[in-house]
C-alpha cells in the first residue's frame, strides 16, 4: 500500500489541498471563458476541465502541470467549428468534437514513439512566437465581446478593421464589466497583502461583477438610454448553462472523415496541443521541489 503512495504524498497533501482549491477556484471561470471563446456550448468547458484534473492527471506523464482547455487551442477550435459546421455551430461542434478525437489518437502515438524529445530541436523564439500570435488573435476576436457588439466574420486583418466601428457603437454596460474585469486581472498581482492574494484574480472578477450583472438586470431583455443613444441588453451577455448536465453531452460526428477542411483541423489541433503541452511540461519541470521529469 506504501508503494502505492506518490513521492511526497504525505509531506506536501497540505499544499497540495490549498493548491487545488486555489486551481479549483481559477478553473471554474478560466474553462467557462476559453469554451465560450472556442465557439462551444460552455457546458464543454467544464466537462474538460473536470475530466482533465480527475483522469487525464493520473494517466499523463507530467507531475505538476494541471490538465484543462487550453488558451492556445481557441483559434484553431473556433477555427474548426466554424469551418467544418459552415454555419451550423451545433453540427460543427460535433465535427470539432471528432476532429479532437482523432487529434488525440495522434498525440497519443507521438507520445509511445517519443516524439516530445524533438522539441528540443525547434527554434524556442519560433513556437513563442506562434503563440504569441495566437494570443493577439485571441485579444481581437475577443475585443468586440467585451465591447458588446456581434464579432465580425473574415480574416484576422478585416476582423481588425472593423475595430473603431467597434469601439464607437459600444455598449456601455457591458465594456463597464470588461473594463473592471481587466482592471482587477492586471491590478491583482501588483496588491501585496496577502489577504487579498489568497483568492485568485478570477474569482475578485466573479465578485466584482456579479452584482454588476444584477445591477444591469442582465436577466431581463430592456432597453436603456446614454449619451443620446439606445442600447439593448439582456439574458444574450450571460452564460447559459443547461438544466440537465446530460443535455450538455454531444458525441463526434465522424461524417466529414473523408473531407480536406477535417484532416487541416485535426493536424493543426495535434500540431499545436502538443506543442502547448510540451513547452508547458518542460517549463513547470523546473518549479517541482521533487525534481521530477516529465
Amino acid at each position: 500500500m506504501e508503494k502505492s503512495i506518490p513521492k511526497g504524498f504525505k509531506n506536501t497533501f497540505k499544499q497540495d489541498l490549498l493548491a487545488g482549491f486555489s486551481v479549483s477556484l481559477i478553473a471554474l471561470p478560466l474553462c467557462l471563458g476559453i469554451a465560450l471563446a472556442s465557439g462551444v456550448p460552455p457546458i464543454a468547458g467544464l466537462f474538460t476541465a473536470i475530466i482533465g484534473g480527475i483522469f487525464a492527471s493520473r494517466v499523463a506523464g507530467s507531475f505538476v502541470t494541471i490538465s484543462g482547455p487550453a488558451a492556445g487551442l481557441i483559434v484553431i477550435t473556433l477555427g474548426a467549428v466554424e469551418g467544418l459546421g459552415q454555419g451550423d455551430p451545433v453540427a460543427g461542434y460535433a465535427y470539432a468534437l471528432a476532429a479532437i478525437v482523432v487529434a488525440g489518437l495522434i498525440i497519443v502515438a507521438m507520445g509511445l514513439l517519443k516524439v516530445g524529445k524533438l522539441g528540443d530541436f525547434f527554434p524556442s523564439a519560433a513556437v513563442h512566437g506562434m503563440l504569441a500570435a495566437i494570443g493577439v488573435i485571441i485579444i481581437v476576436k475577443q475585443l468586440f465581446v467585451a465591447l458588446g457588439v456581434k464579432s465580425p466574420k473574415g480574416e484576422l486583418i478585416e476582423v481588425i478593421q472593423e475595430i473603431p466601428h467597434a469601439f464607437a457603437h459600444l455598449n456601455p454596460e457591458i465594456a463597464v464589466i470588461a473594463v473592471i474585469s481587466l482592471v482587477i486581472l492586471v491590478v491583482h498581482p501588483m496588491i501585496k497583502n496577502k489577504w487579498i492574494n489568497m483568492i485568485p484574480a478570477p474569482m475578485w472578477v466573479l465578485i466584482a461583477t456579479i452584482p454588476l450583472s444584477h445591477a444591469f438586470d442582465l436577466f431581463h431583455e430592456h432597453h436603456y438610454h446614454f449619451a443620446g443613444n439606445d442600447f439593448i441588453i439582456g439574458p444574450k451577455y450571460l452564460v447559459t448553462l443547461p438544466d440537465n448536465v446530460l443535455d450538455g453531452v454531444v458525441f463526434p460526428d465522424f461524417g466529414k472523415l473523408m473531407a480536406g477542411a477535417f484532416w487541416l483541423s485535426v493536424i493543426s489541433i495535434a500540431l499545436v496541443s502538443a506543442i502547448e503541452s510540451l513547452l508547458s511540461a518542460k517549463a513547470v519541470d523546473t518549479l517541482d521541489p521533487l525534481k521530477r521529469k516529465s
